[in-house]
């Protein structure tokens, strides 16, 4: 994961431990190199850091970066949705269906069930949704991921969002 490297030469002193951080949670996960690096670029998008997008991009193929990019954008919208009805506390506008088009959730993005649910999960967990979190972990669960794997799903996410903060302050 060659990639790794310029993003952590990229990354100044007062935030080593999120250097050191990126090989715990991607190079070292109990997901697979494809899963971790695809859940770190659907991360990248939800934190809006072009930076890293286009690093973790060089490390999957075109099919794995366009359902990332394609998870974390529907998570764009959804994560805005379906709070909204929540906040306002309007009975009405809660049964009312948000008329959003969704159609990448019946190809998956192109690749399977997933592994898309997975990179609209760490999308989710950074657009701090709890209804889209709590759906795609459970969906996850009944997937068959482990408690290990989610938990490193939520590490990626962390991580990289924590990244993208200093890359963002360093104006990179």
């Amino acid at each position: 994961m060659e990639f790794l490297a310029s993003i952590k030469e990229n990354i100044p002193d007062y935030a080593k431990d999120i250097r050191l951080n990126l090989d715990a949670v991607i190079s070292r996960s109990s997901l697979s190199a494809e899963d971790a690096v695809g859940s770190a670029l659907a991360a990248a998008y939800a934190a809006k850091s072009k930076f890293l997008i286009d690093a973790f991009k060089s490390g999957l193929s075109d099919v794995d970066a366009n359902a990332a990019l394609t998870a974390a954008a529907l998570m764009g919208m959804n994560n805005v949705w379906y709070p909204y009805p929540e906040m306002t506390d309007d009975a009405q506008l809660k049964t009312l269906p948000p008329q959003l088009r969704m159609n990448a959730y019946a190809s998956h993005g192109g690749v399977e069930k997933k592994r898309f649910e997975l990179f609209a999960l760490v999308a989710s967990i950074i657009g701090k949704c709890h209804f889209c979190v709590k759906s795609h972990y459970a969906t996850l669960k009944q997937e068959g991921l482990s408690s290990e794997q989610l938990r490193d799903a939520g590490r990626i996410a962390a991580v990289v969002n924590a990244a993208a903060l200093v890359l963002a302050a360093e104006g990179k």
